[in-house]
């Protein structure tokens, strides 16, 4: 017996029009009709209701309807793909949100200012050129910083000698913070703190000064520098 049968037979057992059915279905006559004749089925929510409400098992209703198995059996798999696809829509959206907030967070740290008026800000793309270097051992010196890392440049040798060497290196995951009137800046491998003496004047903690010279990183340019040399 096909499942409108069923639920006709049903209906008509407990003595129910199908306007009744359909206000204790919440749904309308119209489609009480249509599940009866067999045009459409109801959903499986509605078939436990109609277990529950004619006090029979929901494999007896289905029994012998294959049409009616494959149906719910389409519409149970739909249900389950889009609940994945809503789970996953949801960890997507709660991934990029936490990103948006961390990278917002990262931001005002870097740009609040201490009540010396410094901000981790004041070093970010910007580059350096050593004025002053107490051990005499260093002729040039250049400090290149941009967002996530900071390039050194060194060309090694006192002034009043021949002795060449340069050396260049970049840091990576570069984090500045700052502590009255220092900069405390760290990297991979990297640690040193910068004392601001003026708006374009830094001086490190061994003693060595640096002018800034750009307000933009130029860390690709000191290895550029540094090929020059060794080319020469």
């Amino acid at each position: 017996m096909k499942i409108g049968q069923k639920l006709k037979e049903k209906r008509q057992e407990a003595n129910l029009t199908q306007k009744e059915l359909a206000e204790i279905l919440h749904v309308s006559r119209q489609t009480i009709s249509s599940w009866e004749v067999g045009r459409t089925y109801p959903d499986l929510d509605v078939l436990v209701a109609v277990s529950e409400l004619y006090a029979i098992p929901l494999d007896d209703l289905l029994k012998n309807d294959s049409t009616m198995v494959e149906d719910i059996t389409k519409k149970v798999k739909k249900s389950e793909r889009r609940k994945i696809l809503n789970i996953a829509l949801i960890i997507v959206l709660t991934l990029v949100s936490s990103f948006s907030l961390f990278f917002i967070l990262r931001e005002r740290q870097t740009t609040q200012m201490n009540e010396l008026g410094l901000s981790p800000s004041d070093l970010h793309y910007s580059t350096w050129e050593m004025t002053y270097d107490s051990s005499q051992n260093i002729r040039q010196s250049l400090v290149s910083f941009d967002r996530n890392s900071v390039a050194v440049y060194y060309h090694y040798g006192p002034r009043e000698t021949a002795t060449d060497g340069h050396e260049v290196n970049e840091y990576e995951d570069l984090r500045i913070e700052v502590d009255k009137d220092k900069y405390i800046v760290t990297a991979h491998g990297f640690s040193q703190e910068y004392e601001k003496l003026s708006d374009t004047i830094i001086r490190d903690s061994n003693g060595t000064e640096y002018h800034q010279i750009l307000s933009e990183a130029s860390n690709d340019s000191l290895f550029w520098i540094a090929d020059q040399f060794e080319n020469e």
